[in-house]
């Protein structure tokens, strides 16, 4: 626990060091599709020689006295201790901590995927400094271990020393290096990882919501709505939540709102257990997380390398993200009721979240997942649309979602999904990663 402690110390002092005597680590970032990032499509990196990085060869001059105590321990537990298996991918690795942590949490779908893309955007971030300014000269799994845990440090602090064990099963792996190659590689990651802390600590996701919801016929009568300010929030690559907006909902009473509803009532009257079981398929975890474990699969069963993984990961972490918020907004301006709100006695297979219903969050995520996973393994586009509009019908298997919610959401996730992978299509670090 001393140790645990200490090692929480270093993070502080690192922080404080790193903010005394850098530049603003929010100053101006290119933006993804910028050219002028020497090739690099980083999110909150300007460049591979961004002035905020450590000076390359030396970058354990930056490390603090506590971190450099650290990582001998763990290092030295790890020579004469336990000798856990090799480390993973860093991006797998992560992404399953991410997951462990949000789900404990209790992090809400927007929240969630809010935490998937700032881990994974420093972590691929760090990990294209490393390639174009080092090559194999430092350790992927360390500088991804840096860039990992200063983020989740960041977004549960409650869980420091679950962090703090899962640094160190990276650490033991590795055990057989040199102390400063280390260093080094950790104090890369660590620093991107700082930047990508600044940059959430500024996303306007603490924004507090102080308005009155609307009142009247069709509108959702819930209380407590769950994050009704997710639309402001800062988005990596669509210019904003408005960018990409769905059509008005039916007007309430209108022949296209009746047959909806209509539609709901009638297949709450004839589920069969194929479409409970696609209700649940698509329920009992968050979207988001069901499309990085769908990603996660695919880069094993492909062997894709470190670097192509933290590419794959950032792209479609920011893209699902970039997905909620522009879905938030949508709930947001329309406050929608639910169809339990309005069908007397509906029997639902889940329980209805506690926001609007218009669009449907599972359909305009899926979407875009679609599109980036598509991209990225496109002799599989076929089954990923149908992925996802499976998503999208399971919401109204359920119960808990309109015909025309999922329609819109699908058609919403998509356009962010394509702008997304224009992006990517304009991407030429890939050429950094043909070898690991």
């Amino acid at each position: 626990m001393l140790k645990n402690f200490v090692f929480l110390m270093s993070f502080a002092a690192a922080a404080l060091f790193y903010g005394c005597t850098r530049d603003n680590p929010l100053g101006p970032v290119q933006s993804p599709n910028d050219p002028s990032t020497d090739d690099l499509q980083t999110f909150v990196l300007k460049s591979a020689a961004d002035s905020r990085l450590p000076a390359p060869e030396v970058e354990d001059r930056e490390a603090t006295p506590d971190e450099w105590l650290m990582l001998q321990e763990m290092m030295r537990h790890g020579r004469h201790g336990q000798h856990p298996a090799p480390a993973d991918d860093p991006s797998i690795f992560w992404n399953s901590a991410t997951t462990s942590f949000g789900i404990k949490a209790n992090f809400p779908p927007p929240k969630l995927a809010r935490a998937y893309a700032l881990v994974h955007v420093a972590i691929y971030d760090a990990l294209a400094a490393r390639h174009a300014r080092h090559g194999h000269r430092l350790i992927s799994s360390v500088v991804g271990a840096g860039a990992g845990a200063t983020v989740l440090l960041y977004l549960f602090p409650a869980d420091s020393v679950q962090i703090l064990n899962s640094v160190s099963l990276q650490l033991q792996a590795d055990s057989n290096l040199s102390i400063r190659k280390v260093m080094r590689s950790w104090v890369l990651g660590r620093i991107v990882g700082q930047l990508v802390v600044e940059r959430g600590k500024h996303d306007n996701s603490d924004a507090v919501y102080t308005g009155t919801p609307p009142t009247g016929d069709g509108i959702w009568t819930g209380t407590n709505p769950v994050l009704p300010m997710t639309g402001m929030w800062q988005t990596w690559i669509t210019t904003s939540g408005s960018e990409f907006q769905p059509k008005a909902p039916y007007v309430f009473g209108s022949h296209e709102d009746s047959v909806d509803v209509q539609e709901v009532l009638d297949s709450s009257l004839h589920r069969t257990a194929d479409q409970i079981a696609i209700v649940h398929k698509w329920a009992d975890l968050p979207p988001p997380t069901i499309w990085n474990i769908s990603l996660k699969n695919r880069i094993t069963s492909n062997n894709l390398n470190s670097f192509r993984s933290a590419r794959a990961y950032a792209y479609l972490n920011v893209a699902m993200y970039d997905a909620f918020i522009s879905c938030w907004l949508t709930k947001y301006a329309y406050w929608i009721a639910r169809p339990f709100q309005r069908i007397p006695g509906l029997t639902t297979v889940i329980k209805t979240p506690n926001f609007p219903t218009y669009s449907s969050g599972h359909s305009t995520v899926s979407a875009a997942a679609a599109q980036v996973l598509s991209e990225l393994f496109p002799s599989e586009q076929a089954f990923f649309d149908g992925e996802a509009h499976e998503a999208a019908m399971s919401r109204l298997l359920g119960g808990i979602h309109f015909r025309h919610d999922n329609e819109q959401g699908l058609a919403v996730g998509k356009k962010i999904g394509r702008k997304v992978v224009h992006v990517m299509r304009h991407d030429r670090s890939m050429m950094l990663a043909e070898d690991d």
